[in-house]
C-alpha cells in the first residue's frame, strides 16, 4: 500500500509543479504531458496548488501507512 500511495503522491506533486512551470514559462514538461488534460482554462494555478497539496497529503498518508 505504501508503494502505491507513494507513486500517487509523486504523480500529483510533479503534475502540480508542471502546471506551475507551464504558467510561468509557457511550456509543458514531456514526462507528464497527460496532466495537461486535467487543467481548466483560467484555473491552472489553483488546480496546480490543489494537486501539490493533495500530493503532500497522500505522501503523508503513505508515511503513516503500516509496513508489511
Amino acid at each position: 500500500m505504501r508503494g502505491i500511495l507513494g507513486f500517487i503522491s509523486f504523480t500529483l506533486i510533479v503534475g502540480g509543479l508542471q502546471g506551475v512551470v507551464h504558467e510561468t514559462f509557457g511550456t509543458w514538461i514531456p514526462l507528464m504531458g497527460f496532466m495537461k488534460h486535467l487543467y481548466v482554462d483560467g484555473y491552472e494555478i489553483l488546480i496546480s496548488i490543489a494537486l501539490i497539496t493533495l500530493g503532500t497529503a497522500v505522501g503523508t498518508a503513505a508515511q503513516r501507512a503500516p509496513k508489511r
